[in-house]
């Protein structure tokens, strides 16, 4: 399968050939080629040296939400930590 990427940020952009070589064409996107069917965009980026990285590879559809959404989950509760230990040091000034 081939897919188009937005240059700049790496983020999936279309798998529609006609809407992604004409972004080809103006510098917007790079187009990769060999990526394996049936996998969701949303799980598709490049990574800084422009290879196509797919959130968790080797997993199912279904795994790879319950993956996403526990990195999520995490992610908040780091930030809400984080945020709790700044009020904590300022309430302490």
């Amino acid at each position: 399968m081939d897919y188009y990427f937005i240059k700049e940020t790496g983020e999936p952009f279309t798998g529609n050939a006609t809407a992604g070589d004409d972004a080809v064409s103006k510098g917007f996107a790079v187009k990769k080629t060999g990526i394996t069917d049936g996998i969701e965009s949303w799980r598709l980026s490049l990574d800084g040296s422009g290879n196509v990285v797919v959130f968790a590879d080797g997993k199912t559809e279904a795994e790879a939400q319950t993956q996403k959404e526990e990195e999520r989950t995490a992610q908040t509760a780091a930030d809400l930590a984080k945020e709790k230990e700044l009020e904590d040091a300022r309430a302490a000034e």
